[in-house]
């Protein structure tokens, strides 16, 4: 069995991939681009490095990938994998025969995918598979410390008062980002199917690390709170489970898969029997209700039984930074005007009073400045593909490139846990391979080239301090709950004090939540100046 690190034999394995193949798998873009920036070409070996950090996974997970990877293998090491198969499973593992060596450790690798990975050196990843695909496989039994801080059970209490008054059945509950939306919200689910044996509570989300820490969440809540057993049905993401005879317990959807069933010929009727049980619906990031998909999914819901509640979270609950715009009229409207909000008397903002308590981190922010083209307001949000082109000219700029890999640097030598928030998918894949040719470990996160799989072994990888930048776009602005995080860099522009206040707030998390007392908030000078506060962000749209 293979004795070394998985670090030091995949370097090694590697090494002997020529250069073109190695660019191939980072890029030739990125890698001309960083060339031209150092002004000299990069040494194979860090080429080997960089695709090491930014891929090593996938090599020996994805088919397509470990084929090439174990034709560079060495006979020796080829021998040695073949005997790591059959040292712990030599009744039911055995090599094929007939073929050499190479053929046979291909064939094995296929039919046993897991335990080839294993010997590589990532069995943690594995373990950690099984541990979160548990909240995705469908349906899991919770049998019953959950508790909750002094304000989170006010605003439980305030919105179970509201939904007790006669005519109220829809609320928007308003807590800063990192104040505990989701476990304030979950005392309100179990309370909810303490009272009502028959009760069916669906948590809506749009994507699937949302999804994911809903179905865990209440798992943790009904454990404790929980007076007898109840399933838990996720329907999202690759789940296949159907939505047949679903009539009570708590039902965790991904708003596409949902809205997908609902015109599915297969599965409009089991959509439709759905709708007859379900008695609470909680949206999670609900300043996005009111998009036509989604807000037809919720009426759809809420139309067969009049009596079913509508619960909204959000931290920012508006949708244009203008005062009295259109589409904060209709999020007003479509949650009748009943907001519950976090209020501290003495204290002007409550995200004063979170982070004097150290349920927050208090917020340093920092402008980086370069000498770059600089882009004017009022033209970079002109439209979509104004603002595409502006993100493609700003994730070029070398001088800004620069920049940035300094401040990723500096943090990097100071110990920090750092997102970075990248224009584009390519910009993500380039700054995060300039990263490793400095020799820093970062990874790359999107949804153009991550499969679930690699996109779990990232997350995990970064929220256990393994690697310490993780570089993303449209990934993790709402919803990912990593504490270690004490530093968020705002490499995008936008328009949007939403975004900005869910790409800050991934840094927010308090001492007393598992985070830091204190975090750094970088935006790059081109973002907009005004948003600096997220204080501002929480009140923007209280009236």
């Amino acid at each position: 069995m293979i004795k070394k690190g998985a670090k030091i034999l995949l370097f090694e394995i590697l090494n002997r991939y020529s250069v073109g193949e190695l660019v191939d798998l980072i890029g030739k873009d990125i890698v001309a681009g960083y060339e031209k920036l150092v002004d000299k070409s990069i040494a194979k070996a860090d080429l080997a490095r960089a695709v090491d950090i930014l891929h090593g996974f996938q090599i020996v997970s994805q088919k397509e990938l470990r084929e090439k990877f174990i034709d560079r293998m060495s006979p020796d090491q080829v021998t040695s994998c073949i005997n790591g198969f059959l040292i712990d499973a030599a009744d039911s593992v055995n090599p094929p025969e007939g073929i050499d060596n190479y053929n046979a450790l291909n064939q094995m690798a296929i039919k046993w995918p897991d335990k080839f990975i294993e010997i590589l050196g990532f069995k943690d990843v594995l373990e950690l598979n099984s541990l979160l695909e548990d909240g995705i496989r469908g349906i899991t039994t919770v049998e019953a410390e959950y508790p909750m801080y002094p304000y989170q059970q006010r605003m439980v209490k305030k919105v179970n008062a509201l939904f007790r008054s006669i005519g109220k059945n829809r609320c928007l509950l308003h807590l800063p980002t990192g104040a505990g939306k989701t476990r304030t919200a979950m005392n309100i689910a179990a309370e909810h199917l303490r009272e009502n044996e028959d009760g069916l509570v669906l948590w809506l989300a749009d994507t699937s690390e949302l999804c994911s820490q809903a179905g865990m969440e209440f798992s943790k809540a009904w454990s404790s709170l929980g007076n007898r057993s109840v399933k838990l049905y996720s329907y999202y993401s690759d789940t296949n489970i159907s939505l047949g005879g679903i009539d009570n317990g708590f039902l965790v959807a991904g708003l596409q898969k949902l809205n997908s069933a609902s015109g599915s010929n297969d599965y409009s009727v089991l959509y439709e029997q759905l709708r007859k049980h379900v008695t609470l619906i909680i949206f999670d990031e609900a300043h996005r209700a009111i998009a036509p998909t989604y807000a037809r999914i919720v009426k759809d819901m809420i139309n067969v039984n009049e009596e079913t509640l509508f619960l909204g979270l959000s931290a920012t609950p508006g949708r244009k930074l203008e005062f009295n715009s259109d589409e904060d009229e209709e999020l007003t409207q479509f949650f009748c005007g009943n907001k519950v909000t976090l209020k501290i008397p003495g204290f002007e903002s409550p995200i004063k009073y979170l982070v004097e308590q150290d349920y927050l981190a208090k917020a340093h922010f920092i402008n980086i400045d370069y000498d770059g083209n600089k882009i004017l307001l009022d033209d970079a949000f002109a439209n979509q593909k104004r603002t595409d082109e502006i993100r493609q000219a700003l994730s070029e700029d070398e001088a800004r490139n620069i920049k940035l890999l300094e401040v990723i640097s500096e943090e990097h030598s100071k110990g920090s846990s750092i997102i970075v928030f990248a224009c584009s998918v390519e910009h993500s894949r380039a700054i995060a391979s300039m990263l490793a040719f400095k020799g820093i470990k970062a990874f790359s996160l999107d949804s153009k080239y991550d499969d679930s799989e690699s996109r779990r072994y990232k997350i995990a990888g970064y929220s256990q301090g393994k690697v310490r930048v993780l570089v993303n776009f449209n990934i993790l602005t709402a919803g990912f709950d990593a504490p270690i995080t004490n530093v968020a860099i705002i490499a995008r522009p936008t328009d949007s004090l939403v975004q900005f206040s869910q790409m800050a707030g991934r840094a927010m998390r308090g001492k007393r939540s598992g985070g830091n007392l204190d975090c750094q908030i970088y935006t790059v000078r081109d973002d907009i100046p005004a948003f600096t506060s997220v204080a501002q962000a929480f009140s923007h749209w209280d009236k």
